[in-house]
């Protein structure tokens, strides 16, 4: 069992929102192999108002109100927020947990030092000020995945010059690739290849349970309101978070490379990443075997089809 801290700027329930941290936080919930002791949040693909009420509301729609909530950072390390958005209408279903989310996170790592993962799917600015708050923090932590970057592919048609979890905070990602922590970056060359199209998305929102029914109306909401933008094909949305969550119990279904990486800070190419890559070739399984160096094990690749049965099954168990 792998205890995992999900670091989330979840936006799925706002108009117009993405899904994947949806989906990424179910997955979480559903994988035997993860045991979810906490949630925190993150200014984002959302405001960290929102993205508190939406977890808590997601949380209580798939049965685990019990699991912890901090909030996190309202904004970036050194800049304004990328978006602004505002709490939905009517009652929180429960308030978060008092104390900020990277105190939280701090506090939890360091009472079981080797033990916990976190897994950040939003902009690392909780991460890093983390680090920043406790130089034992990066030592006690058993591992950080980071969904985030593009590392084989230019990101022209992107909306951002990088990625939008690193353009989010890009101070926060050079302080977390610039500390002892050697994170697995699964980022947008892989996370594209795993996709949820529209005749699963219609599925689901016939299914009689209640959060895949959900599910299914949103994603089919996203893929319209998305289109043919950002790359996207209109007829199918990846699943970004959710491979990344699956990168905790399952790293065999993504190929791996130790890799130095950077990322620009400044405002031309800002979020930006530079992998120079320290092996040949990929290994394929866990990204923690061996020690070829470098700040980073970086994704290449992804089996597509495991990733869809693995993602299928622990829907089933939501």
């Amino acid at each position: 069992m792998q205890h995992v801290v999900l670091d989330t700027d979840l936006a799925m329930g706002a108009p117009g929102s993405d899904i994947d941290d949806g989906f990424a936080l179910a997955l979480a919930l559903a994988d035997p192999g993860i045991a979810l002791d906490l949630v925190t949040t993150v200014a984002g693909n959302t405001d960290v108002g929102t993205a508190t009420t939406l977890t808590l509301e997601l949380l209580h729609r798939l049965g685990h109100p019990e699991v912890p909530v901090h909030r996190g950072a309202w904004r970036p390390l050194l800049r304004p927020a990328a978006r602004t958005g505002s709490v939905p209408a009517g009652t929180p279903v429960r308030e978060p947990r008092p104390g900020a989310a990277a105190v939280a996170m701090v506090e939890h790592v360091l009472a079981h030092p080797g033990e916990v993962t976190v897994v950040a799917i939003g902009p690392l600015t909780n991460v890093a000020l983390a680090l920043r708050l406790e130089p034992g923090f990066a030592a006690a932590l058993g591992g950080l995945v980071v969904m985030g970057g593009t590392f084989l592919s230019p990101a022209h048609d992107l909306s951002t010059p990088g990625e939008w979890n690193v353009w989010c905070d890009p101070e926060a990602a050079e302080v977390v690739l610039g500390s002892e922590v050697r994170a697995r970056w699964v980022g947008l060359d892989v996370t594209r290849q795993v996709r949820l199209d529209l005749d699963a998305a219609r599925r689901m929102a016939a299914s009689e349970r209640p959060f895949l029914a959900f599910a299914g109306e949103f994603t089919q909401a996203w893929i319209a309101h998305v289109g043919t933008s950002w790359g996207q094909d209109g007829r199918s949305c990846a699943l970004h978070d959710p491979l990344a969550v699956a990168a905790v119990t399952r790293p065999d279904l993504l190929t791996w490379r130790a890799a130095e990486v950077a990322v620009e800070t400044g405002d031309r190419l800002r979020g930006a990443v530079l992998a120079e890559f320290l092996d040949d070739a990929g290994d394929s399984g866990d990204a923690g075997s061996g020690d070829r160096g470098g700040n980073a094990q970086v994704a290449v690749g992804v089996d597509a089809a495991g990733f869809a049965r693995h993602f299928e099954e622990l829907l089933a168990r939501v």
